[in-house]
């Protein structure tokens, strides 16, 4: 990966802290978009109050990045979440597109992951009824 401002971005969430957030101004564009399953936001400061929010409401979060393929300004990162919820260790994992602008900065990010499986069925009643509804569409062999 050529992209300097990519590849700092990446090395960012891969060491997010509350007191490194607005190192994101200098590699994001000021009207990214940033979609998952949960979110669909534009902008500087409401993608950097997403991850304050996101680093303030779980323990331990870490992102690490497993893989990388890029070509010209659209690049894809699979990576895994690991946080601790529920008195024990959890993981999310997922895939990012990442689209940037012409100087390089990042101005789309959008995250694919199940949250049904990687989420949902991890909360304590919710999941007992997500698992029961699984188990009834399932395909059994």
């Amino acid at each position: 990966m050529t992209n300097k401002y990519l590849s700092e971005y990446l090395h960012l969430f891969e060491n997010l802290k509350i007191s490194n957030l607005d190192m994101f101004d200098r590699l994001i564009d000021k009207n990214i978009i940033f979609i998952d399953p949960f979110n669909n936001i534009k902008g500087n400061e409401e993608f950097k109050k997403l991850f304050k929010n996101t680093l303030l409401k779980t323990q331990e979060p870490k992102f690490h990045i497993q893989s990388i393929v890029s070509k010209q300004n659209l690049t894809f990162v699979k990576w895994k979440m690991t946080f601790i919820a529920f008195g024990k260790q959890q993981k999310i994992l997922g895939l990012s597109e990442i689209i940037t602008n012409k100087q390089g900065k990042v101005k789309y990010h959008y995250d694919y992951w199940d949250s049904i499986s990687e989420f949902y069925i991890k909360l304590p009643f919710l999941g007992y009824i997500f698992k029961f509804l699984s188990n009834l569409v399932k395909t059994k062999i």
